[in-house]
């Protein structure tokens, strides 16, 4: 009797360790956004010629915003991309001295959607 106790405390103990596991494998599975430019929070002198986006894999960005303190959304060039790519560059227009907040939508090649945004200041 003791055996087949220990033997199914075992089984359940295995069990559980095998979804943690396979949870966490999920969730590091899951792309991000690796580097900005300009970096989050960055106090510029000039305006930026551009945003850059660095992700940790090839992923598709459906949707971005620039949007000034007051919440305009400013005028880009912005296009979905077609293909799964690690960098992106979009030209900016010339910026006024003001906070500006950066949306980005983005699909991982595992086909999750995700969000991440960053701010930067134009003196």
């Amino acid at each position: 009797m003791k055996i087949f106790k220990f033997t199914s405390t075992l089984r359940a103990i295995g069990l559980s360790m095998a979804i943690v596991v396979g949870f966490n494998q999920q969730l590091l599975a899951h792309v991000s956004v690796t580097d900005t430019a300009p970096a989050d929070n960055a106090m510029l002198m000039a305006s930026p010629e551009n945003i850059s986006l660095t992700f940790s894999k090839a992923s598709r960005i459906v949707k971005l915003t620039v949007r000034n303190r007051q919440g305009n959304k400013l005028e880009t060039d912005f296009k979905p991309t077609k293909q799964a790519i690690v960098n992106f560059t979009l030209p900016l227009p010339t910026l006024t001295p003001d906070t500006y907040t950066v949306d980005v939508t983005f699909f991982g090649e595992d086909g999750h959607k995700m969000k991440h945004s960053f701010s930067f200041m134009v003196h």
